[in-house]
């Protein structure tokens, strides 16, 4: 298989100074793995990494903001409304009609969340349900490092599992010691606490 929208690849999984595994044996479980984490991490943060070319649907509260989903870049991206409730987007928005908020998101390397209304555009986002059609490019354009960095120790910490599926033990002057592993491991949820999305 190959791994789809992978937040590390398989060749750093298997790197010299991580698992070091130079034969082919164990790389379709590693694929699985490393996808299967990557999508993990979406779930924690509420927000995926990749980009993603999309059609997606809104219903505005203000007049003036309008709260999306990721979107990576200003290039292609087209708004358009729908100001009686009919389903058909009659007004196209021009560059000047709104403005991407953060405004230093792409400089910074992040994604943008809002779009505004500019003082001087030509439209406001309709009350409509369904009312805002956007077509653009979702996600983030570029994976950050935090979040491949949690994806590959949390994608070493599952492959690991085969080998101790029920955690670790060790005999102690006190009897039984055992260390159970948990879901997800402590220093990935560190890394990826500042992408986290709150509705």
């Amino acid at each position: 298989m190959t791994i789809t929208n992978g937040y590390a690849t398989l060749a750093e999984i298997k790197a010299t100074d991580v698992l070091n595994i130079s034969n082919t044996d164990h790389d379709t479980i590693l694929e699985t793995v490393i996808e299967g984490v990557s999508r993990e991490i979406d779930n924690w943060t509420g927000r995926h990494f990749y980009s993603a070319t999309e059609t997606r649907y809104y219903t505005s509260e203000l007049s003036d903001t309008l709260y999306v989903d990721d979107i990576a870049t200003a290039t292609g991206l087209t708004i358009y409304t729908d100001d009686d409730g009919d389903r058909t987007y009659e007004n196209t928005w021009a560059a000047t009609d709104y403005d991407l908020l953060p405004f230093n998101a792409s400089t910074d390397g992040h994604a943008f969340t809002m779009i505004e209304t500019t003082p001087d555009g030509e439209y406001t986002f309709p009350g409509t349900k369904k009312g805002v059609k956007i077509v653009g490019t979702f996600g983030w354009s570029a994976i950050p490092k935090p979040i491949n960095r949690a994806c590959v120790l949390q994608s070493v910490r599952l492959f690991k599992r085969y080998i101790t599926p029920l955690g670790q033990s060790a005999m102690t002057p006190l009897g039984e010691m055992r260390l159970q592993i948990p879901k997800l491991d402590p220093d990935v949820c560190a890394l990826i606490s500042a992408y986290v999305r709150f509705a």
